[in-house]
This record gives C-alpha cells, structure tokens and sequence, in this order.
C-alpha cells in the first residue's frame, strides 16, 4: 500500500529531446499584388449630369428645344418642296394636254379680208398701192392672179414618219370668194415647200387629202381635218375648175391650225400626272411627321387668333373671363351662413388680441362649431387651436 502510493505520488515525466521546430519564413498566403484597383473615373456614363446640376439641366433643355427647332425648319423644308413638286407636275400635267388636245401653231387669218367690197379694178390698184404688204401671210389667190393658193408650214417637233403613231393633226378651215363656177376644191398637205414639185394632191396618202363636191355659199366656213408627218409642209388649196381671167381679187381664203405630235404630249403627259401621285403622297407624309412634331398632343381645333377673337367678343358682351361664377346674385337673398354669430365669435378667447379666461366647452359655445364654420365667421387659426387645446 505504501509502495503503491509512492508510486503514485512520484512526478511524470515529461517529453524528451528538443521541441518541435514551427513553421518558418513567410506566411503561405500572400496577399494582393500590384497597385489597387481604380474605381470609376467621373460621373457614370449612364447618368445624365443635369440630374444634379440645375445649370446642366437648364442647358439641356435648351439643347433639346434647339434641336426640335431644327428638325422642325428641316422638316418644314422638306414638306413644302414636296408641295413645290405636286404643284410644279400638275401644271406640266395640264400644259402637255392643252397641247395634246388643243391646237397649236395657227396660219392664216380668215377673219379678216381686207378685199370685202372691192371690185376688180380697186383691188388692183390696191395692191399696186402695196396694200396687200400686211396680208402676204394669209392663204388666199388675193393678188396672185392665180386660181390657187400655198403656203409653206412647219409641223413640229422635227421630221420623221412613223406611220400613223407619228401623225399630226391640222385643222383647216376654209372660205370661198366664188362668185361663178363651180366651188369644187381640193386641198393636200405636201413634203417641202410651195417652190418644188407636188404631185396631185390625190396621189397623197389617205389622210393627208380633202376633196370638197359640195356648194359652198359665198363667205361660209368649211371646217375639216388632215394629218401629215411633223417636218417642212406646204398646204395647197386649187379651185377643181380654174377661174377664168384670175385678177388680184381674192377668191379664196384658208386658215390652218396645227396640234402638237400627241406621240410625246400624252406619254409623258401620263408621266407627270404619275409624278404629281408620287410628289403628293410624299407631300402627305412629310406633313404627318412635322405635324406629329409640332402639335406631339394634338393640333388645336382653334387657331390662337380665333381664341382671341371669341375672348373679344365674349369681353364685349360684358362676359367677366376668367371670374368663377357666383351661386347668389346680389340680387337674391342671402342664405344664413353656417357658423356661429357675432356674439357667439365675441365670446371666444383673445378677442382684439387681449387673452381672456379660457371657458370649459360647455361654458364655451363656439366648441361646437366646426373650423370652417368658424373661419367663416371671422375667426383665425390660431384663435381656433388655442379653444380647441384649452
């Protein structure tokens, strides 16, 4: 037993040999290498500075109203040259169907005869007088001692011959002077001028040729059309039966109106009138967006020079503007206002700025008035949460 608790009571020993060697040199884990990372420089991209800066703000808006107002001018530009457009091809529309459908050049004159009442011998001594010097540009025998009569014309545009789609129209309108003899006549239109050789007009081609058999009364109208091929012309008129001993009296006289070549004036007659479709359409669209612009809630159904007229008329009739209307003429009767009376108001603390004893509120009548009633009546705020805190 003793032994044992010698045993026991002995030290332990402890470990042996030299300590443990800890870790050496730096630590394993290293921190962060090179420089720190810069945060943003500036303002975010995304924010607009005029957010926070009244001036930018300010800037802004005008920029934005400058940039508005440029787009308007743009677009105001582009409506009215499209306008410009519609207009400018209708009336290429229209001019290109009056020369299609309505004559042209005009030669001749069969409005004037300045022979009317003369005989032989006068209208001789007329013209050796140089009478006739204004009239060498009619179509008449006057002064020919012929018994037919030519005159040289142009057919524009230039000369060609493509058949029946190249032809032109020329009106004549012809008159007689025939006092004996037949008044047959013949009138073709030929190529070149009165100064070569032409065939008999009835050796022309269909169209190109007109033989009248009927009586024509001494200065009546005879009206009817030819076609030829534009370029140099010449129109003869022959009596069909000669007159005999032709002198310097007129015994006929031609007028001739020549249509532009509808091979040109219609096609691109049809090619304007689809310009001034395109031009007009454009024209709407442009419109659309500059209205879409200027008016972005709606064009006003008045214009401000009508809204001023209606004021001024509305002021005239004696109309008060901008006046809410009141519910009580002066001329009716006035209701009792819901409120307390003046005695009941006069009751109420710190009248005439004077504090007074605050009476309980069933001493105090006003308590049961409601704030408006009592601001009605005179009262103030202050004076009302002095009686409603009391």
């Amino acid at each position: 037993m003793a032994s044992s608790l010698r045993q026991f009571m002995q030290p332990v020993a402890g470990p042996s040999g030299p300590p443990v060697a800890g870790p050496t040199g730096t630590p394993p884990v290293s921190g962060p290498s090179g420089p720190p990372v810069s945060g943003p420089s500036g303002p975010p991209s995304d924010v607009n500075p005029a957010q926070f800066d009244p001036l930018a703000e300010i800037e802004d808006a005008r920029a934005r109203r400058q940039d508005r107002e440029e787009r308007l001018e743009s677009l105001e530009k582009k409506r009215n040259s499209a306008r410009n457009n519609v207009y400018f091809f209708l009336a290429l529309t229209v001019i290109l169907g009056v020369f299609s459908f309505f004559p042209g050049p005009v030669a001749g004159d069969v409005s004037d005869n300045p022979q009317e009442g003369m005989g032989n011998n006068q209208a001789e001594q007329w013209v050796s007088q140089g009478g006739d010097a204004e009239y060498r540009d009619k179509i008449w025998d006057g002064s020919g001692n012929e018994s037919s009569a030519c005159h040289n014309l142009y057919v524009p545009p230039v000369k060609m011959d493509l058949g029946s789609i190249s032809q032109v129209r020329v009106d004549v309108t012809f008159v007689s002077y025939r006092y004996s003899g037949s008044t047959d006549f013949t009138v073709g239109i030929h190529e070149g001028t009165c100064d070569e050789f032409h065939p008999p007009s009835w050796e022309l081609p269909d169209g190109s040729w007109y033989n009248s058999t009927e009586p024509a009364q001494v200065g009546e109208e005879v009206e009817f059309s030819l076609y030829t091929q534009p370029g140099q012309r010449s129109i003869r008129i022959e009596w069909a039966e000669p007159v005999e001993n032709p002198g310097t009296l007129l015994t006929m006289d031609a007028e001739v109106a020549i249509y532009w070549p509808r091979l040109f004036t219609v096609p691109v007659g049809l090619i304007t009138f689809m310009m001034a479709g395109f031009a007009f359409v454009g024209a709407q669209k442009s419109g659309t967006v500059y209205k879409n612009l200027k008016y972005p809630e709606g064009k006003p159904e008045k214009k401000v020079e009508e809204e001023v007229l209606e004021a001024a008329e509305a002021e005239h009739r004696g109309e008060q503007i901008g006046v809410p209307e009141v519910a009580n003429p002066e001329d009716t009767d006035t209701p009792e206002v819901a409120g307390p009376t003046l005695a009941q108001a006069a009751s109420s603390p710190e009248q005439d700025g004077t504090p007074v004893e605050e009476p309980t509120p069933e001493e105090n009548p006003a308590s049961a008035w409601s704030d408006e009633q009592l601001i009605s009546a005179g009262w103030t705020q202050d004076q009302i949460d002095a009686m409603r805190n009391g």
